[in-house]
């Protein structure tokens, strides 16, 4: 049986196995600052969006599953410095919603039980994005 997608990330796809997510943090930012007003007290004022953060946190087991190709695929595709597409699949990997270009701004391990060939036997992975512009649909992503 072929695991279902989850995300994609360029040509990367999470699923179940290798790059398996185990966790998915959101954020959006608006913009407030504190105006000054004559005779009373300061008040803030929305002046947009702020920057948006998007991260990718899972697991691997580079021995029994593979996985270890894809992480440093992951890497080089961060290195080429160009924006990439980020997708989501619902429905059991029926449907895909496109949420529009993203740069991956950081990629990250930790290797525990590490194994004669220097790659550890549990890999916990994480990848940060942020959108290309500010044009997309970006935030709100998982709401």
């Amino acid at each position: 049986m072929a695991d279902v997608p989850i995300l994609a990330l360029g040509p990367h796809i999470f699923a179940a196995l290798p790059l398996s997510i185990q966790r998915i943090r959101e954020r959006t930012r608006a913009s407030w600052p504190m105006i000054n007003r004559f005779g009373r007290g300061p008040a803030r004022q929305y002046t947009g969006r702020g920057e948006d953060e998007f991260e990718i946190e899972g697991l691997y087991f580079h021995q029994e599953f593979g996985g270890h190709g894809e992480y440093l695929a992951l890497k080089a595709t961060q290195s080429a410095g160009q924006p990439v597409e980020l997708l989501g699949w619902a429905a059991g990997g029926v449907a895909a919603s496109v949420f529009g270009s993203v740069v991956i701004l950081e990629v990250g391990a930790e290797h525990e039980s590490i194994h004669f060939d220097g790659i550890g036997r549990k890999i916990e992975f994480s990848v940060q994005v942020a959108p290309f512009g500010g044009d997309g649909a970006f935030g709100g992503l998982f709401r």
